[in-house]
């Protein structure tokens, strides 16, 4: 089992997040219903106009988190993402 330390010092930039004050449903969309996939599009909408969007999606890399649309990335996306950082220790492609 590995810990994970979250600190919140550490995490500023969470607070910069264009997410902040939405939904937080939004970005965890269930199944690959139509629904769902509107949903994930939404999210990534407001992903892509965030300033830390990099920052996001590394931390989700870094914790596999591996639900929801972090740094305007789905699951999915992200596993491709995660083997190449895993490789190198850097975000590439992206």
């Amino acid at each position: 089992m590995q810990i994970i330390n979250f600190d919140l010092e550490q995490e500023l930039w969470m607070q910069e997040g264009s997410c902040v004050y939405s939904d937080t449903e939004l970005f965890f969309p269930v199944g690959s219903s139509m629904k769902a996939l509107k949903q994930a599009a939404e999210a990534k909408a407001i992903c892509n106009e965030c300033d830390v969007k990099l920052d996001c999606l590394e931390y989700a890399i870094r914790t596999n988190q591996d639900s929801g649309v972090w740094g305007g990335t789905t699951e999915d996306e992200r596993k491709s993402i995660r083997r190449e950082y895993r490789k190198s220790g850097t975000l590439v492609n992206f």
